[in-house]
């Protein structure tokens, strides 16, 4: 299965062939995990109304909600992941406005220091050294979604591989670096 930008779902019929089921303008979408009323709705439960999975390990389920859907519609899906860290990314693209630009609030921002190294596992996570420090911008289902100190890069990461740092000094030491790095980069 598959969501567009736009907000229209797709049902795969072949290897790169979809059938579009439903769609709904991007702010008329909110998705979430689900919820324990949602398991008779499960994708392997009840084919007719649900999205059906093409998965049979689909065990990571979230609920996505048209507001208003191509009819005016008020539309509940739920969807299955076969990993938790899919739906967290899952829940995370989907719960973002096309709009939304990376903004980092300096005053709550969020650091962690790496505890234990992670190599990545997908395209879109994080490979981790210790004592690296990520600006984390989200927490979903045991992973953090940041961007590492030392080069900026972005991505997913197990939130288990690392410490909250807690030391407000620390933290301010932290984003002067950033900003050196960060000047750095524009000046070269």
């Amino acid at each position: 299965s598959k969501i567009s930008s736009s907000g229209n779902l797709f049902l795969p019929t072949s290897e790169d062939s979809y059938i579009v089921t439903d769609y709904a303008l991007r702010h008329q979408i909110q998705v979430g995990n689900s919820k324990p009323e949602d398991v008779n709705l499960s994708p392997l439960k009840s084919p007719t109304s649900m999205l059906v999975s093409r998965q049979a390990n689909a065990n990571y389920l979230f609920r996505l909600s048209f507001h208003s859907n191509h009819s005016r519609e008020k539309v509940v899906r739920i969807l299955g992941t076969e990993l938790q860290n899919e739906r967290a990314r899952w829940i995370s693209s989907l719960g973002k406005n096309d709009n939304d630009e990376r903004l980092h609030d300096r005053t709550n921002v969020i650091q962690v220091e790496v505890i234990r190294t992670y190599t990545a596992k997908q395209p879109d996570e994080l490979s981790l050294q210790v004592a690296d420090v990520v600006l984390v911008s989200q927490h979903v289902d045991g992973w953090y979604e940041g961007e590492r100190l030392r080069d900026g890069e972005t991505g997913w990461f197990p939130a288990e591989c690392a410490e909250k740092i807690t030391c407000q000094a620390t933290i301010e030491r932290n984003m002067q670096r950033m900003d050196r790095l960060q000047g750095l980069e524009t000046n070269v």
